[in-house]
């Protein structure tokens, strides 16, 4: 997420720190190999009997963030039961992903190209990988999934019109027309590209066979087989295909990134009710998209923008919708160094001042924490300076943006594979 889009997203209090350092949960390790979850009390505590655990970053590449969900996903899979981990990634594109691992696909090869390439190609993510894989012989897999409105990836451009074709030639053969043929070219066209932009005349008719398509496979049913086999999965795939058209075209009044997290948390909702229903699932993503709310942040002078143009972020949605049974959870840092994933370069982090959530931890001396925040002390519940994205200072009362923090005082950025 480009700081740009960060920005739209959206003083100093007195020291704190032993306070906070009574109250946060030490964290031994982010080492994925680190197997003994002991020291994840505190955060088995915190989730509880949440159905949804939502994993933020600050970045799309920092190497110790994907360490550390990669150990929290890990106990959250062995010791409380979680069985789907739904990407911020190709809804789509992980579908696909999934069903050719099922069929013997390798995880670390499906995903290049087609999961979010920050994912698919860190170093630090391949334990993640090979741990997915290596559950599919036991009984009770790891299963991948996507829910992201965009269509950027490789399998998206090269087989989704493929498969859905197939689908409709199968259940509805009389959609089989030049409507869909014209539907078909202009999705493909701004796949590839957010600046293509057709006629005005071929628009009109696009979003006809567009609601016509969404009116034919509105579903109530579960999946009883593979996804690209459920009315309901083309449903989803149309309707984040309207939002991404709708979106590139220029058609939004107001924050159009709503529009794309709104999309989102429909895709990650039926999923959990349709396709995986009853199974408890862990959602990765940016902090700026599971954030419950951010109307209440300011960066500097600035409040974030109010009414049509304010950012409603996906996990605003979710929280509505799960209430107490969705727990999301906020990732930062007090120092050190990322990777921009735009245009490659390390960023430096410094040292964040005392004041701030990050400087009361790190003045802990832990070098890692995890902070509930359903019952924080009253240090936590005045505004206090923290950070949402890209370890800008933002000011708020932050258990009204995350249920959670994971706190890691030393962060660095990931390794591209082939580097």
């Amino acid at each position: 997420m480009a700081l740009t889009v960060v920005s739209s997203f959206l003083t100093t209090a007195a020291p704190g720190q032993s306070e906070l350092k009574s109250y946060a949960s030490r964290v031994r390790s982010i080492d994925p190999a680190d197997t003994d979850f002991s020291d994840l009390s505190g955060l088995q505590a915190a989730v509880g009997n949440a159905r949804i655990v939502l994993l933020g970053e600050q970045t799309h590449g920092e190497g110790s963030t994907f360490q550390a969900k990669t150990r929290v996903i890990k106990f959250l899979h062995e010791k409380m039961g979680f069985e789907v981990l739904a990407f911020e990634s190709g809804f789509y594109d992980c579908a696909r992903i999934w069903e050719n691992v099922e069929e013997g696909g390798s995880v670390q090869k499906e995903v290049v190209g087609s999961l979010f390439y920050m994912y698919a190609t860190s170093v630090q993510m391949q334990d993640l990988f090979q741990y997915i894989q290596g559950q599919l012989p036991g009984g009770r897999p790891l299963v991948l999934a996507g829910f992201e409105s965009q269509h950027s990836g490789a399998k998206a451009k090269a087989q989704l019109f493929v498969d859905f074709e197939r689908y409709l030639r199968q259940s509805y053969p009389a959609t089989i027309d030049g409507e869909w043929d014209l539907f078909r070219r202009l999705s493909l066209a701004t796949f590839a590209s957010r600046d293509y932009r057709p006629e005005a005349e071929e628009k009109d008719r696009y979003f006809e066979e567009l609601f016509k398509l969404e009116r034919l496979l509105e579903s109530d049913k579960r999946v009883t087989d593979s996804l690209t086999s459920a009315p309901g999965f083309w449903y989803q795939v149309v309707a984040s295909i309207e939002s991404q058209t709708t979106r590139y075209w220029q058609r939004v009044k107001g924050n159009e990134v709503s529009v794309r997290d709104l999309q989102m948390a429909k895709n990650l909702i039926w999923l959990a009710e349709k396709a995986y229903p009853g199974k408890k699932i862990i959602v990765w993503a940016h902090n700026g998209h599971i954030a419950k709310s951010i109307a209440g942040l300011s960066v500097g002078s600035q409040a974030p923008p109010s009414g049509i143009d304010a950012f409603v972020p996906m996990g605003a949605t979710l929280h509505r919708y799960f209430g107490d049974k969705a727990y999301c959870i906020g990732f930062s840092g007090a120092e050190g160094s990322y990777m921009n994933y735009v245009d490659g370069q390390i960023m430096t982090v410094p040292p964040k001042p005392g004041g701030s959530i990050e400087g009361m931890l790190s003045a802990t001396g832990d070098a890692y924490a995890f902070v509930d925040y359903h019952h924080a002390p009253a240090l936590l519940k005045q505004p206090l300076e923290a950070t949402l994205s890209d370890y800008i200072a933002a000011t708020g009362v932050w258990p009204e943006t995350f249920d959670g923090l994971f706190f890691i005082r030393k962060i660095f950025p990931v390794v591209r594979t082939g580097q």
